[in-house]
Parts: C-alpha cells; sequence; structure tokens
C-alpha cells in the first residue's frame, strides 16, 4: 500500500455512490417520474449515510493534515485551499445552469444564496447576519458547513492538546450533544435550551464520527488495541444516535474492515471506486440537482424508459464534468492560491522582520 493510502479512495468512492443513490432513487419521490418506485430498497433509502461514511474519512485523514502543520492557521489555509477552488466552480455552475435545470427541486438561487458555499458558512448563520433568508444553492452543501466547524474546533485543539487528547475532546463534544438531546427530550429548562442550541450550531452531534476516524488514525499509526477498541466503540454510539442505526452500523464496520485488514483494503482498492473517490467531491457538490432536473425531462421526453435508467446519461454527463474539473481545474487553482497564500506570509513575516531590526537599532 503507498502513502496515499489508496482504500480511503475508495471509501470515497463508495460513499459518493451511496450519497448519489439516495439522492435519485430516494430523496425526491414527488419529483422524479418513478415516485417512490425504488425508494424502499435499503441501499437507495439510507444512502444519505455515506456523508457518515465521509465523516469518518475526515476525522482520519484531518490528523495527518495536522501533523504536516506548522500552526492552525497554516492548517486551515491548506484545508480552505483544498476545498475553495472546486466549491467555487460548483457555485459558479450551479448558479449560471439553474435557469436551463428550471425543474431544480431546490428552487431557483438568489444571488446572496452563493454566501453559505463559498465562505463554508451554513445559511442560518448569514441569515442572521443579513437579516434575510438566505439559502444555499444546493442541499448537500451541509455537510460542508459541518465539517469546517469540524476543522476550525480541531485546530484551535490540537496545537494545544495534542493529537491523542483531541480524540477525547471531540468525543466529549459528541457526548455533549447526546445528553443534551436526551435531556431536552424530559426537561424544559432554559440553560438546557442554551446548550442544545450550541451543540446544534456547532454540530457536536456528529463530532462521534470524526472522533471515530481520528482514533482509527492514532490505531493505524501506533498499532495500540486501546485505540482502535474506543474508535469502534464511538463509531457504534455514532451509529445508535443516527437516523438508521443499523445500516450506519454497517457503513461503520466497513470502514472499521477496511482500517484494521489489509485484505479489505486490497479488496477496495478497485479502478471503479477510486475513479469515483476521485471525483467525489464536485461530484458531490454538483449532482442533486442537476441530475433530478434531468431525470424531469427525460421522463417527459422519453416516458417509455424503465425509471431505472433515467439517472444514468444525466449521472454520467455530471461525472465527465467532475473529471474535467478534478483533473484540470482543482489543481492549477489550488496551487495559485498555495502559492500566493505562502508568497503573503514570507512577505508579513520579512515585514515584521525588517521592522524588529529598525525597532533593536534605534
Amino acid at each position: 500500500m503507498n502513502n496515499r493510502l489508496e482504500f480511503l479512495d475508495s471509501l470515497r468512492g463508495l460513499a459518493i455512490l451511496l450519497v448519489v443513490g439516495y439522492h435519485a432513487f430516494a430523496r425526491w419521490p414527488e419529483v422524479v417520474p418513478y415516485g417512490n418506485q425504488y425508494g424502499s430498497i435499503e441501499i437507495f433509502r439510507q444512502g444519505l449515510l455515506g456523508v457518515q461514511l465521509f465523516f469518518l474519512i475526515s476525522g482520519f485523514v484531518i490528523l495527518m493534515s495536522l501533523g504536516a502543520s506548522k500552526g492552525p492557521v497554516v492548517f486551515l489555509f491548506k484545508r480552505w485551499s483544498r476545498l475553495f477552488p472546486v466549491m467555487l466552480i460548483a457555485t459558479i455552475l450551479v448558479y449560471a445552469t439553474s435557469g436551463f435545470f428550471y425543474e431544480r427541486p431546490w428552487g431557483q438561487p438568489q444571488m446572496l444564496d452563493v454566501l453559505p458555499g463559498l465562505t463554508f458558512v451554513e445559511p442560518t448563520w448569514w441569515s442572521a447576519v443579513m437579516g434575510q433568508q438566505i439559502r444555499d444553492v444546493e442541499g448537500a452543501f451541509w455537510s460542508l458547513y459541518v465539517e469546517f466547524k469540524f476543522y476550525f474546533i480541531a485546530a484551535a485543539l490540537y496545537f494545544v492538546l495534542g493529537r491523542e487528547k483531541l480524540v477525547f475532546a471531540l468525543a466529549s463534544m459528541f457526548v455533549f450533544a447526546v445528553a443534551v438531546q436526551q435531556m431536552g427530550a424530559f426537561v424544559a429548562h432554559p440553560v438546557i435550551n442554551i446548550a442544545g442550541k450550541i451543540s446544534n450550531n456547532l454540530s457536536f452531534q456528529y463530532f462521534g464520527w470524526f472522533a471515530s476516524g481520528a482514533a482509527f488514525f492514532i490505531f493505524y499509526k501506533t498499532q495500540e488495541r486501546s485505540w482502535v477498541y474506543l474508535a469502534i466503540a464511538l463509531a457504534v454510539a455514532s451509529s445508535l444516535n443516527s437516523k438508521y442505526p443499523v445500516g450506519a452500523l454497517l457503513v461503520s464496520s466497513i470502514f472499521i474492515a477496511a482500517i484494521t485488514s489489509e485484505r479489505v483494503q486490497r479488496l477496495l482498492v478497485s479502478r471503479f471506486l477510486m475513479f469515483f473517490g476521485f471525483v467525489s467531491y464536485p461530484l458531490y457538490l454538483l449532482h442533486e440537482n442537476m441530475m433530478i432536473s434531468s431525470i424531469v425531462k427525460l421522463g417527459e421526453a422519453f416516458p417509455n424508459i424503465p425509471g431505472y435508467l433515467l439517472p444514468l446519461a444525466p449521472l454520467a454527463a455530471i461525472v465527465a464534468v467532475s473529471y474535467l474539473i478534478t483533473k484540470y481545474m482543482d489543481s492549477q487553482i489550488k496551487n495559485w492560491l498555495l502559492k500566493t497564500g505562502f508568497k503573503a506570509a514570507d512577505t508579513v513575516k520579512g515585514l515584521r522582520k525588517s521592522g524588529g531590526e529598525k525597532a533593536v537599532a534605534s
């Protein structure tokens, strides 16, 4: 296995396929021509659990990124520069083509609706600041807002506590969210209400997945069995707290097997899954409304086509666009951002050093 941990790319591929299947066949039965004909199939009905798989992967890889960063600012800039280029391209594409895909179930975006995606700050926060309702241009963007909260909190804690204590801190936030949720169901108290709002606004209910992925990373690096036990316990607790606990346990089991078994890692590394892992980020951002709108158009134009075939052509087109973005556009913008950012940082350091030398001389 090479340094890129190819099985993680395959897991990303599996995660995006689960999400796409959910959106294509189960998310919008009132819109698509085939209604809920396929929505009762469990792999489609519970396909949203692919997002939880993404969260597990993020918890795993973020510790790698933190360990390779000199400080929280460098880490956050690297994460932003990795995610922003594709988000920018996807937001422009979605907004520019929304008139053509007028059947979008999420509705037509307004100009200010681009703010949440481009800033990775959720719409409710922007609505509070702007004093008017703001939505995101794609409903799938919600998980990116959760990710960025996790990045900021992890960056703030990692360089103070270290990686081991960070895992326990993340786990504590998840336990806090679950405890507040359970208490709120039985006790109406202002303190519990405030705690619930803090927990929801910071998305602590998802931090068990991140903590589990991070614990799995420490096990992967150290092979200390105590970390894998903690990671499994966190994955199970997060699964039991999810909408579909059985499906979540299955998804968690796949991740656990991938981390702990080299045989499973070799089985996962296939060109098919790795390809979808390669295009997973732009595909995740772009596919939902474009795909559903295209399904509606095709259903009206070709009413005799079986419903299960309608998503194939739209998905193939969106996958092709996602490949072009990943292959030819993402790296160019990313490299420019990194080059510009670090050049600016060096300039600031130089100015500070120059100012300090002048102060000493005077």
